[in-house]
């Protein structure tokens, strides 16, 4: 997956890698002298990973800041094992401080406190040249995959469904439309699923398509 349109580079498939890759745009950035900045993702249980740290390394070497805003999305949750059972920290946005980074921490089921957080990190960046860290505390609604379940879990915070309820009630949003929202992304995941389903199974001399010439 990619979207070269918005720069969005590719995403890889092991763990937290996109850490290590933002480093390596971040300096491109800032080398060209570019307004633009990086921006990276990704979730607490991955912060284990050796990429993470590099990107807190490279991300803050004094005088050779990096152009960074480094996100981790808190559900407390690594697949099967709770927050607990891994870090030793309270908050992993401390770590970032111990690279003298600028960090907070913020409530990731609101979204218009995400939104203004967001709006001001990136503002700090494009001012100073220097990366910012952000550790969004949010609910995981679903299990991460078949080793944790897929049903949706009931006893957690639904930011979506609370945050409409707040849009209907302030008088941004009608119900009606809110089904119709609700419906009509309904409809288009069971057409993806459609489509994958009638998708030919691959065939052994497709091997070589899209790949380099040679």
């Amino acid at each position: 997956y990619c979207y070269p349109e918005w720069n969005v580079v590719p995403v890889t498939s092991p763990i937290e890698t996109q850490y290590v890759m933002s480093i390596g745009t971040a300096h491109v950035q800032k080398r060209e002298k570019s307004k633009g900045i990086s921006i990276v993702t990704g979730g607490d249980a991955g912060t284990a990973e050796g990429d993470f740290a590099s990107c807190l390394v490279w991300a803050s070497r004094k005088g050779k800041e990096l152009p960074l805003l480094i996100t981790v999305q808190n559900n407390r949750w690594g697949i099967p094992t709770n927050f607990e059972g891994q870090h030793g920290e309270t908050n992993i946005a401390d770590r970032a401080k111990a690279f003298n980074i600028r960090s907070r921490v913020i409530n990731g089921n609101d979204p218009i406190e995400s939104y203004l957080t967001v709006q001001e990190e990136m503002e700090y960046i494009r001012k100073t040249g220097k990366p910012s860290f952000i550790e969004a505390r949010l609910s995981r609604l679903y299990g991460h995959s078949s080793a944790s379940g897929a049903n949706f879990v009931t006893d957690e915070y639904d930011c979506v469904r609370e945050f409409e309820k707040q849009l209907i009630v302030a008088g941004y949003l009608k119900e009606s439309e809110a089904k119709k929202i609700w419906q009509k992304y309904e409809d288009e995941g069971f057409q993806a699923q459609q489509t994958v389903r009638d998708e030919p199974s691959p065939q052994g001399e497709s091997i070589w398509d899209n790949i380099y010439a040679n």
